[in-house]
């Protein structure tokens, strides 16, 4: 039977003690952590691309915002100065009474309101059908920094007929109307002072200068042509009898 040598024989024979034998025994692997100051710094350099990254998004956010309102502003002055052509452009003549039952032209000034104008105009929808005209008063003026649109249910006005404030654009700081006369002369209000008769009621300017200072937009003008009117809505034309044909 064939003995084999345990260990301790093998060392002894080798001459390897009991110290060099702890030496050579296995060891396990030392696991080495971050230490804290790695970590403070690993924190401070996520801590700076967050809030760079903040910075930037808050920045584009902003802009975004500037943008939006600025869009906003611009497009409530656009709409604004199209619904004022708008009523230009489909003046009529047609006076009408007051709530204490004077006449009024059809497109007047107010010498109390330098910002004021008075008009009757054509084009008034109903699609509903409700009983009332397709000529529409409406009333355009300046209070405090609102450009109002006001307009009446009725033409010819009782003392109770309230109108309908609609708020056209904010932030108007001055506003000036002057308007065009048949000859050529621009004057501060409408009728003119040398204007009589029918002409009080029915004439009209040729066409009317807006200026607007605006908040934002600054200085603004536009100036405005009215149409020119059938010759039987004309003020002191002769009407006109139809054409007759030939007889056979």
């Amino acid at each position: 039977m064939i003995r084999l040598p345990c260990w301790r024989e093998l060392y002894s024979r080798n001459g390897i003690d009991a110290g060099s034998r702890a030496e050579l025994a296995p060891t396990k692997p030392r696991q080495r952590g971050f230490t804290l100051l790695e970590l403070l710094i690993a924190i401070a350099i996520f801590a700076l691309l967050g809030l760079a990254t903040y910075r930037m998004l808050d920045s584009v956010l902003r802009a975004d915002t500037v943008t939006r309102e600025h869009e906003r502003q611009l497009r409530e002055l656009t709409r604004a100065l199209s619904a004022f052509e708008r009523d230009l452009r489909q003046v009529t003549v047609r006076p009408i009474r007051d709530g204490f039952g004077d006449a009024q032209p059809a497109l007047h000034s107010d010498l109390a309101d330098a910002t004021a104008l008075e008009l009757s105009r054509v084009g008034w929808r109903n699609p509903l059908g409700q009983p009332r005209a397709e000529v529409q008063r409406v009333r355009w003026q300046l209070s405090g920094e609102q450009w109002q649109r006001r307009y009446w249910r009725v033409l010819d006005r009782a003392q109770d007929s309230a109108p309908q404030i609609q708020q056209a654009l904010d932030g108007v700081e001055s506003l000036s109307l002057r308007y065009l006369d048949k000859d050529g002369q621009w004057q501060p209000d409408w009728p003119p002072a040398n204007a009589s008769g029918d002409g009080l009621l029915t004439e009209l300017p040729r066409a009317v200068e807006l200026r607007l200072q605006h908040r934002r937009h600054g200085e603004l003008r536009r100036l405005l042509r009215l149409p020119d009117l059938p010759a039987q809505n004309r003020p002191g034309a002769p009407p006109t009898e139809p054409d007759e044909g030939p007889q056979s």
